[in-house]
């Protein structure tokens, strides 16, 4: 199973259970894919982290710790651990 650490940002989505969601590997192959699996279970996720059919700027995809530069078209393999992480600002 893939796993997919979900950030705080969309934790309100995912009902605060977990901030890790696994999912069955099945036919996932892309990060895009992943995302359409969880907006599935998790109505809304995509609106929060998409715009424009792309991720939101900002936001990274990592994928078994390297970046995914492909963003959703990244490959997601069926053990592996993909991170989506929201600019950090501050001063």
């Amino acid at each position: 199973m893939a796993r997919i650490h979900i950030p705080a940002l969309v934790q309100d989505l995912t009902h605060q259970a977990t901030v890790e969601v696994e999912i069955p590997a099945g036919e996932l192959r892309t990060v895009g894919q992943v995302l359409g699996q969880l907006d599935a279970r998790f109505p809304g996720l995509q609106e929060r982290l998409l715009y424009q059919g792309d991720l939101m700027p900002g936001i990274a995809v990592f994928v078994d710790n390297e970046q995914g530069f492909m963003k959703l078209q990244e490959k997601v393999r069926p053990t592996s651990d993909v991170h989506f992480l929201p600019p950090i600002v501050g001063g």
